[in-house]
């Protein structure tokens, strides 16, 4: 394109030599003006001088229109995250280009010698091929932000993962065409290298090959679509959130807050565990209690966990268990088995917490004793030895089971009752800083 509109501006301006012009030349400048230095007129150098500042003057103009227009299509304010930058960024390889096109442009209309444009030439067409990457590179970002902005608003998570691959596609692109575009403005024949990269291409093929592997990694990520930006996820032992998908590796920040780069290749052969997929979060507990609590202690306590289970607002209400189920050498063992529905592990967390102290609550209130390994030595007198112990009762009144369980509901109504969470489901947790002391000073001491 640069060579075809050099030489189109050299075929359709004619040469000073053959014209009119040097018999203007004669009537009307001073003999000084005639003078040359390098081989130059003088007044050939002050057209020089002109054509410069014209494409200054047009760099200019590109950069505050290309700004403004910039500004109207993302219809964000300078101060946008990352946005102020770009916009600085972007018309000024715009400009540049622009300018050297009008430096290129002019050049043949100056009545220089032709060894000077013959070498000029390719020099502008170099500067100008150099701008329009940088523009392309730049212009690239821009795109790439807009994207990322709209992107972010959604819920869907590939595109989070397409806008790096496809910043980076253009990125590649753009330099490809622009060492095309620079290897002709040089005259440089690529027919004979790419022939030459031919002779090569095995051993290229197998110098390459984790390269290809690593690309088609990321080709895998794109379609199976395993995790997205910001899922915990555990790749080949590392454990952590995707933190960017790129063509050769994924990043993952660890836990420890360090940042592992995972080759895309594994992903093909490696199994992915994504943690932040699961749409419940089980937890299992075993709650023992002492051997001394009476049967329908035990049944109010399973039920008033159940009925915990029914009314706080992150468990999963349509399946859980809690009942007794084991005998151990020191307790009797409630199972509790329930799946959260919180979306992050500190909503979880908290969640739990406060399930577990509803717990606590419903066995003091019940009068349920929470065994820990003990061992109990019984020491009987003789004269008592034909005595047994004391026995349990096995005959209970008729309903005795309902009225059990019909204990447990009330008295988990009356302690949840005044529960905020009964009336508002509680927001995802937020970490918040240290709590304003009220003092006023830095160390938050009383005066």
């Amino acid at each position: 394109m640069l060579q075809m509109l050099f030489q189109l501006s050299v075929a359709t301006v004619p040469n000073p030599s053959v014209t009119s012009a040097d018999t203007w030349i004669e009537q009307y400048l001073s003999p000084w003006m005639k003078d040359e230095f390098l081989d130059v007129a003088y007044w050939q150098w002050g057209l020089v001088l002109a054509a410069i500042l014209a494409g200054l003057v047009v760099d200019i103009a590109v950069r505050f229109v290309l700004r403004r227009v910039l500004r109207q299509i993302t219809d964000a304010s300078s101060d946008a995250v990352g946005l102020a930058q770009i916009m600085r960024a972007v018309p000024r390889p715009a400009g540049l280009a622009a300018g050297g096109g009008v430096w290129l442009f002019l050049m043949p209309m100056l009545g220089l010698p032709q060894g000077l444009i013959a070498f000029l030439g390719p020099v502008v067409s170099v500067y100008i091929t150099a701008a329009c990457i940088w523009f392309g590179f730049k212009g690239t970002d821009l795109i790439a932000w807009v994207a990322a902005e709209k992107a972010r608003k959604t819920e869907n998570k590939l595109d989070d993962l397409l806008v790096p691959l496809l910043r980076k596609t253009l990125k590649a692109t753009v330099f490809v065409f622009g060492i095309i575009y620079l290897a002709s403005s040089l005259q440089i024949q690529l027919a004979p290298i790419i022939a030459g990269l031919g002779i090569g291409g095995l051993g290229f093929a197998f110098a390459a090959k984790d390269t290809i592997e690593n690309f088609f990694g990321s080709i895998t990520v794109i379609l199976d679509k395993p995790f997205g930006i910001g899922d915990w996820v555990v790749i080949d032992g590392v454990e952590g959130t995707v933190e960017a998908v790129g063509i050769r590796s994924t990043r993952v920040r660890t836990f420890y807050d360090t940042v592992v780069t995972i080759p895309n290749s594994i992903l093909v052969t490696t199994k992915c565990n994504n943690y932040s997929a699961r749409r419940y979060r089980r937890w299992k507990q075993m709650i023992g209690i002492g051997y001394a609590t009476p049967p329908d202690k035990i049944a109010a306590f399973c039920e008033g966990i159940r009925e915990l289970l029914r009314v706080h607002p992150y468990t999963r209400k349509d399946y859980y268990q809690v009942w007794l189920n084991g005998f151990a050498s020191s307790s009797l063992d409630v199972l509790v088995y329930v799946f959260w529905t919180a979306p992050d592990w500190q909503t979880e967390l908290r969640e739990r917490h406060r399930f577990m102290l509803d717990i606590i609550r419903l066995a003091g209130d019940l009068g349920v004793e929470f065994a820990f390994p003990s061992r109990t030595v019984y020491l009987r007198k003789e004269e008592n030895w034909d005595k047994g112990p004391e026995k349990i009762s096995a005959i209970r009144p008729e309903g005795w089971m309902e009225t059990a369980e019909d204990e447990g509901r009330e008295l988990v109504e009356e302690f949840t009752a005044e529960d905020d969470w009964r009336k508002h489901l509680p927001p995802p947790y937020i970490f918040t800083g240290a709590k304003d002391s009220g003092g006023g000073g830095s160390d938050g001491g009383e005066g």
